[in-house]
C-alpha cells in the first residue's frame, strides 16, 4: 500500500510529542543501569531502522546508529558508539510495558490529526495471526502444537502473535503462550474483543 509513498522521518518524529519517551522512560524504569541504549534512543533506533531499510538486522541497527545522519536527526554526540552485540543485549532484556505503552500514547496522538468521519470511512480492519518458533532453551512458556517431542520433552515452542490492522497501524495486537490459542476461533475474537 505504500510502497510508492516516500516516508519523512523528520515529519514522523514531529507527531511524538518530545518529553514522551523519556517521561515513559521513567515511568517503566527501563533506564536503570542503561549506559547509552536509553530507552528512548533504542525506540528512535528502532523507529529510524525500520523507515530507512527494508531489512532491519542488529548488525543494520550497529551501522545506523554508527551514521552521522542519524546522529544529527536526534542529536547525539558524534562519538557515541554501540555494537550490535549491545543492541541484542538490551533488546532481550528492556522491558517490553515501554514499548507498549509508548505505542498507545503514540497511536492517540496519531488518532487526533483525523476526525470521525475520516476515521470511520477507512474502517477496514485485517485481523490476522503468526506463530512463532524458537527452541525450548529461549522460552519459558509457549504453545506445543502436535507435541512435538525429543528424548521425552518439547523440543520446540511457539508463540501466536495476532494483531488487528485498520489501514494506518495496529490498532489492537496480542501475544499468546497458552496451548487453547492454537485455534484461530479463540485468538482472533480475543484481539477482536478488544477493540472499540
Amino acid at each position: 500500500m505504500f510502497t510508492e509513498q516516500k516516508v519523512n522521518i523528520q515529519k514522523v518524529l514531529g507527531l511524538i510529542p518530545d518529553d514522551l519517551l523519556a517521561r515513559l522512560g521513567q515511568d517503566t524504569k527501563v533506564d536503570y543501569c542503561a549506559k547509552v541504549l536509553y530507552g528512548q534512543r533504542i525506540f528512535n533506533l528502532l523507529l529510524y531502522g525500520l523507515l530507512t531499510t527494508d531489512r532491519t538486522s542488529q548488525r543494520t541497527l550497529e551501522d545506523l546508529f554508527g551514521s552521522q545522519l542519524f546522529k544529527s536527526l536526534f542529536n547525539y554526540d558524534a562519538d557515541m558508539k554501540v555494537s550490535h552485540s549491545s543492541i541484542s543485549t538490551r533488546l532481550s532484556t528492556i522491558d517490553p510495558e515501554f514499548f507498549k505503552l509508548a505505542y498507545e500514547a503514540i497511536y492517540s496522538e496519531f488518532s487526533k490529526f483525523f476526525s470521525k468521519e475520516e476515521q470511520l470511512k477507512h474502517r477496514i480492519i485485517r485481523v490476522d495471526s503468526s506463530m512463532i518458533a524458537e527452541t525450548c532453551n529461549k522460552l519459558e512458556e509457549g504453545l506445543s502444537p502436535g507435541n512435538k517431542k525429543r528424548n521425552g520433552k518439547e523440543s520446540v515452542k511457539q508463540i501466536k502473535f495476532t494483531a488487528a490492522f485498520d489501514g494506518l497501524t495496529a490498532c489492537a495486537f496480542d501475544v499468546f503462550t497458552q496451548s487453547k490459542y492454537t485455534s484461530e476461533d479463540r485468538a482472533i475474537p480475543e484481539v477482536c474483543s478488544k477493540m472499540q
